[in-house]
């Protein structure tokens, strides 16, 4: 059995794509499977040498549009999926014995591999596992649940076109076709979307250290790590940041913000506020396969200073990263990071309103009883890999691919 692992997001160190690739193939390779990498036509010559992965897809995971005049969302999908299936065709000859992953998927990849198996012999179809997290669909929290709703495809095209290639998948006894999430509510709203199973896997995420407690650290480390977006709320950040240096003198502050195109007069601020305090630090490098590590082991308390609604349908890899390791977090109440982190046995706070003060209050408590939150982040990172990392998702990968 040979592994491929296929991303066309696979373009850079920005965001959760090159350590998916890092966690799981770092995993199968480690036993021994030949496990072969494609990612953008555009990845850098380190991150090919560091991952073993070849330059190859031409359409990246987040485009959607060609440059139609009238509809570019509905011939940009036909147009991508179609160069997309080229780029699959090129791939080296593949086996049944084979498994195909591939990571993140959208409407275009989805349609370009269901393409791609139709047109192989049957003796030689592979297993083939797609994951992805967003189905496009707009979800609203409600008092006491949540609103589903399609939104206009000339804005966001996904949920609808999901559900137009959904007709396609392969269906009969046997095809060893496969759709994963690695969180329950993509899980279940993929299942209505798409009127097909959905796998839920465990999350690939691992300790990239060695597990330490980070009670009785003094001062405290609060990172703000990961993509900073808008949807996320990055506007308000330096708000927060200057409520939090202001309110608490016994912490040191470290910002990642790596992306700041977004949003340039944020970055601008957060930059004269680490200029002007030397309890703060700003990152606006990707942190790599070297540097992340480094910036898990320096930090003490995570905080997630984000919209609750943007997680909603999702979860936070800079979440599952941080408890992985065994580091205490502050997050957006009523949101899949606070029902994480009761999961993982409360090693943290969390902030009901998505506005500074209440989010240092929330981190407040947390610094308060830090000991008590590390201890139990500690405990947490102890029995992650029994239900979740990569090590349980590839054995999962595993299991479907040996599957009669």
């Amino acid at each position: 059995m040979r592994a491929f692992y296929l991303d066309p997001g696979l373009h850079d160190d920005v965001g959760h794509h090159a350590n998916y690739c890092r966690y799981i193939v770092d995993e199968f390779r480690s036993r021994g499977v030949e496990t072969l990498v494609f990612g953008h036509h555009e990845l850098p010559p380190a991150l090919q040498s560091e991952l073993g992965a070849a330059p190859h897809f031409r359409v990246y995971t987040y485009t959607n549009n060609d440059d139609d005049p009238f509809c570019p969302w509905l011939t940009g999908f036909d147009t991508l999926t179609r160069r997309t299936c080229e780029d699959l065709s090129r791939l080296p000859a593949i086996e049944s014995a084979d498994i195909v992953v591939m990571t993140s998927v959208r409407p275009v990849q989805l349609a370009a591999l269901i393409e791609w198996r139709r047109a192989l012999p049957p003796d030689r179809r592979p297993t083939i596992v797609v994951e992805s997290v967003s189905t496009g669909l707009e979800v609203r929290l409600t008092s006491d649940s949540y609103r589903v709703s399609v939104p206009d495809p000339r804005i966001d095209p996904r949920a609808v076109l999901f559900r137009y290639v959904a007709l396609r998948l392969p269906r009969e006894p046997g095809a060893r076709f496969h759709f994963a999430a690695f969180a329950p509510m993509p899980a279940q709203l993929f299942m209505s979307l798409l009127a097909f199973p959905v796998q839920m896997l465990p999350l690939p995420y691992r300790a990239v250290a060695p597990l330490r407690s980070r009670a009785g650290a003094r001062p405290v480390h609060v990172s703000i790590l990961g993509h900073q977006r808008l949807a996320k709320g990055y506007e308000r950040l330096p708000d927060i940041v200057r409520e939090l240096l202001r309110s608490r003198g016994d912490i040191r502050l470290l910002v990642q913000s790596v992306a700041p195109s977004d949003s340039p007069q944020t970055q601008l601020a957060l930059r004269d506020i680490a200029a002007n305090n030397d309890r703060m630090m700003l990152e606006e490098m990707p942190a790599g396969g070297s540097r992340w590590p480094q910036l898990l082991e320096m930090t003490d308390l995570v905080l997630c200073p984000h919209r609750a609604e943007f997680y909603v349908a999702g979860f936070s890899s800079v979440l599952a990263e941080t408890l992985a390791n065994g580091i205490p977090a502050v997050v957006p109440g009523g949101s899949p990071l606070a029902t994480l982190l009761e999961e993982c046995g409360g090693p943290g706070t969390s902030f009901e309103q998505f506005e500074p003060a209440a989010i240092v209050a929330a981190t407040s408590r947390a610094l308060d009883r830090f000991d008590h939150f590390a201890a139990l982040a500690h405990a947490a990172a102890l029995r992650w890999p029994e239900t979740r990392g990569s090590a349980r998702l590839v054995d999962e990968l595993m299991s479907l691919a040996t599957r009669p």
